[in-house]
């Protein structure tokens, strides 16, 4: 109940008619235990009365201005260092006595955390949930997991609240968000705050801007057939499912306990509702994304694809054109770091290869490989730890100018021999290994593939030769092509010796697949 009351009053922020003379209040983001971006102008905002004067102050700072007639008032604080220090954030109105305060508020390094289902996955579904709550105390970490909201327009607030991480809090975070907060906290020894805003189920369509996805010329029938839903049915649409999360997470678990603690029957799971505003265009964007660009972020990381993942090529498109939207919004080229999809049954490797393309052709992305960490029957593998590990090295490459790899070896070149191929790489790190064989001498590498003339790839021989991989075959005396890891669930174990593994490839990617 809580969740949907929150959930609804949500809703009601997402018109600026609704923020009439109220309280003097913080925006949603503004909560106890917040994390500031470092070294950068900090925007600070709220809502009072029309007109109403008020004065923010942080950490020896003090900023006026005027709220304006919808109520709504902003100031800018000067950049600040980071700092550990727990201080208040108070608003204070010219009218005596009316103010709004926030405590225990860090400043350090903020990170948005965006996208569907895997990086919603709660840290307590985690393979190492038990081992890894227990010991998570890391009270520099922070975390803030946005209400989900669907609107057919831009809100101007969310619903959620920041939490400082310990073993009572840390199992609701996301697990790729934690791990890869964890470690840049470790590591940087600063504050770290992550904005997770994720909802399972969701094409990317619906985190773009409206005039972002009409620009790019893709997903026509998907914006026909939601503009002809009115904004009534809309919310009606969004209420609906929302009351089926709350069933589903909330009621369901708990009545399936008691039945089993008394020995009765388990009741009936919640039925899907038939429409859900989860392809929605913009719906996200709306209502989870929106409502935070006035807030400075360090960077994103970003872990979609799963609902597109049969439209590699119209992909292909519409990541950069989101990455350079949000990054027009933030007004700066900050770092993106997205996840390239896990091995599973139904994930084409021609969408792995589409998500190569997109860190290749924009600049200051990275892509973390998890070939070594899906699993062929489950869409949400359990082992997120080395995802989020992963992201923080790209992280650090990218952002924080760490001299740290943190890619495995990426094709770089083919060149034939005779009846061999050998194959060049970038990314080598301190050189290229078998994953947990090499120090048994073991030197035979899984997932190559080679083709001749004809087109037919056959499983072919691969072995290291210093910094390359020679991949020969008896039944081809000329080869011209080979792939490596093409396949829904790729077997393969090349890695260099950072532990990071080998991007699947193909060299003929002008083919079909």
């Amino acid at each position: 109940m809580i969740k949907l009351i929150a959930f609804l009053a949500t809703l009601i922020l997402c018109t600026l008619s609704s923020l009439s003379a109220a309280d003097l209040a913080f925006a949603g983001i503004f909560t106890d235990h917040a994390v500031l971006q470092r070294d950068v102008a900090s925007h600070v905002w709220g809502w009072g009365d029309p007109n109403e004067k008020v004065t923010v102050a942080f950490a020896g700072q003090s900023k006026s201005v005027t709220a304006d007639a919808s109520g709504k008032w902003m100031v800018k604080l000067d950049p600040m260092s980071a700092s550990a220090e727990g201080r208040d954030l108070i608003v204070q109105s010219s009218i005596k006595n009316r103010q709004a305060k926030i405590a225990d508020v860090l400043v350090g390094d903020v990170w948005l955390c965006s996208g569907q289902s895997n990086m919603h996955f709660q840290l307590k579904s985690d393979q190492n949930a038990a081992k890894e709550i227990s010991a998570a105390n890391h009270p520099l970490l922070r975390y803030f997991t946005v209400e989900h909201n669907f609107d057919q327009k831009p809100c101007v607030n969310v619903a959620g609240a920041w939490k400082a991480v310990s073993p009572a809090t840390a199992a609701d975070c996301s697990a790729v968000a934690y791990y890869f907060g964890k470690d840049l906290t470790l590591k940087l020894c600063v504050p770290v705050g992550l904005v997770v805003s994720s909802v399972g189920g969701t094409r990317i369509e619906s985190w773009m801007r409206s005039e972002t996805l009409t620009a790019t010329g893709q997903s026509g029938s998907l914006i026909e057939k939601w503009s002809k839903v009115s904004p009534e049915e809309f919310k009606k649409i969004a209420t609906v499912y929302r009351e089926f999360q709350r069933q589903r997470d909330e009621i369901y678990p708990q009545a399936v306990k008691a039945a089993k603690a008394k020995g009765a029957p388990v009741p009936s799971a919640p039925v899907m509702p038939k429409q859900r505003c989860h392809d929605c265009p913009s719906g996200l964007h709306n209502g989870m994304i929106a409502p935070l660009e006035a807030f400075s972020m360090r960077g994103a990381i970003w872990y979609q694809g799963e609902s597109n993942s049969s439209q590699s090529a119209s992909y292909e498109k519409l990541l950069p054109a989101m990455i350079a939207d949000w990054r027009r919004v933030w007004g700066n080229e900050f770092p993106f770091l997205f996840v390239q999809l896990a091995p599973y049954k139904n994930t084409h490797p021609a969408f792995r290869e589409a998500q190569l393309r997109i860190w290749q052709k924009t600049p200051h992305t990275a892509m973390v490989v998890t070939t070594d960490v899906g699993n062929a029957e489950n869409i949400h593998p359990t082992q997120k730890q080395p995802v989020g590990s992963r992201l923080a090295l790209a992280a650090r490459s990218l952002s924080y100018g760490d001299k740290v790899e943190y890619s495995g070896p990426v094709f770089e070149s083919i060149k034939i021999e005779g009846n061999r191929a050998v194959i060049s790489f970038t990314h080598l790190g301190k050189g290229l290994m078998v994953q947990g064989d090499a120090l048994k001498g073991f030197n035979s590498l899984k997932g190559f593939a080679m083709a001749a003339a004809d087109g037919k790839f056959l499983s072919a021989h691969a072995v290291i030769e210093g910094d390359t991989v020679v991949i020969t075959s008896e039944k081809i005396a000329k080869p011209i092509a080979v792939r490596y890891g093409w396949a829904m669930v790729p077997e393969g174990n090349l890695f260099n010796r950072e532990g990071l593994p080998a991007v699947p490839f193909r060299t003929d990617a002008s083919s079909t697949p």
